[in-house]
């Protein structure tokens, strides 16, 4: 049975016109527009105004009440009618829910910090990955060129050789399978910067945003970086890590809000005083005063819950802090080797670049076959994409080490 099915190509000039309406930025214009404009980032810087006013609310004084008392009939003759106001006076609690407030108040600027960091990374995320994906188009491009120059060089030996009618139609089918391969990666690219812009996630914004780097070869964060010692990362993420600050917060917030369960078996006081008169015409002026007593009702399930609560935070807070020991020693291996793993793979391209010219060069002197040239090329091509793939795997062992360690990157200099 034989089909015919009909296949559609990309050509480059059409994938450049594509690409005209891109708005190219850095990675540090990236993250400088992020932490701006992104929408989500904006919600959340909402929540620290709530905060603020939280404090307020917790520290606000009980209002007055007004009261009055007046009497009619006979009975006022004798009595005086009354008014005036009354004024509850919390005893020592105000300040406990205070600062249980502000508690929540650092709480919430350290959870905003917190989005900020990791929006940051996955800035940088989508910025490599869409990095990664122009390489693979670059590798091809490469490779394309070089078929383009393995057909040309077969076309231009003898026809009456044995082997030239298969050599060319190989040629040709390898040139045209990159070609296949090429649109798959610029349609990948399209997707990345979609992600990328997804990732921006900016209001009201008409541009679509590209990197402006073409590849992630020759970076300079590939550039071989020496860690401090893993003992000295650990002390760097105790400083640094907002989920264990937010954590630390949060068991100041519950450590007061156990002393204000406590505090309400405070007794409250309350002063009363004002204008009192009677029928006669007699005027003058009463004071008063009562004391609310706990004594039915003594707080007991609000102190305990608090209690618990406390403990609940106080378990989060150990947890959080063994966890990241344990994946800080993770990370940092795993970075160190996908480290050498770079560096070995760029000693292995250089030497099988070498290999790749040399064959070029006996092809067309006729000292070896197409078939044996093709393989090399495809053995260098597929060392090319291995690297890559080391390269993301030392990306991604990088971009979580530092976010362990609550730090933008690792050139910086580490405070310890």
């Amino acid at each position: 049975m034989l089909f015919v099915s009909s296949a559609n190509a990309i050509e480059e000039a059409d994938f450049i016109d594509s690409q005209s309406d891109l708005h190219k930025i850095s990675l540090e214009e990236a993250i400088n527009m992020a932490l701006e404009g992104n929408i989500e980032l904006q919600e959340q810087r909402k929540n620290l105004g709530i905060s603020k006013y939280t404090v307020e609310k917790a520290n606000a004084l009980k209002n007055p009440q007004f009261q009055s008392n007046v009497l009619m009939g006979p009975i006022a003759r004798g009595n005086s009618s009354q008014i005036g106001l009354m004024l509850p006076i919390e005893i020592n609690k105000r300040g406990e829910r205070k600062q249980a407030a502000l508690a929540q108040l650092d709480y919430t600027d350290n959870k905003i910090k917190d989005y900020e960091f990791k929006l940051k990374l996955r800035v940088r995320t989508a910025y490599f990955d869409l990095l990664v994906a122009k390489s693979e188009l670059r590798i091809l491009q490469e490779r394309k060129e070089l078929l383009e120059e393995l057909l040309e060089i077969t076309k231009q030996k003898h026809s009456s050789d044995t082997n030239y009618e298969i050599d060319v139609l190989q040629a040709d089918m390898r040139l045209k399978k990159i070609l296949v391969q090429i649109n798959r990666i610029k349609a990948n690219i399209r997707t990345a910067q979609y992600n990328f812009n997804k990732t921006l996630n900016l209001e009201n914004n008409p541009s679509l945003y590209d990197s402006k780097e073409d590849s992630v070869f020759g970076q300079e964060f590939f550039t071989k970086l020496e860690l401090p010692p893993y003992e000295d990362l650990e002390k760097v993420a105790f400083n640094n890590r907002y989920d264990i600050k937010m954590s630390e917060s949060k068991i100041k917030k519950a450590k007061r809000e156990l002393s204000v369960a406590t505090k309400q078996r405070i007794p409250d006081v309350y002063l009363a005083g004002g204008y009192a008169f009677a029928q006669d015409g007699t005027s003058g002026a009463y004071v008063g005063a009562g004391i609310d007593i706990p004594s039915l009702y003594l707080y007991t399930p609000e102190i305990e819950s608090a209690k618990l609560e406390l403990d609940k935070t106080q378990l989060e807070y150990n947890s959080i802090i063994n966890i990241t020991k344990n994946i800080i020693h993770t990370n940092y291996d795993k970075f160190v080797m996908a480290q050498e793993n770079v560096e070995h793979y760029k000693d292995i391209l250089e030497e099988s670049n070498k290999i790749l010219n040399l064959s070029k060069i006996q092809y067309k002197k006729g000292q070896t076959s197409l078939t044996n040239l093709i393989i090399v090329e495809h053995s260098h091509q597929e060392l090319l994409k291995e690297f890559l793939d080391a390269m993301k795997e030392y990306y991604n062992a990088y971009m979580s080490l530092i976010k362990e360690l609550g730090l933008d990157n690792l050139t910086i200099d580490i405070d310890l």
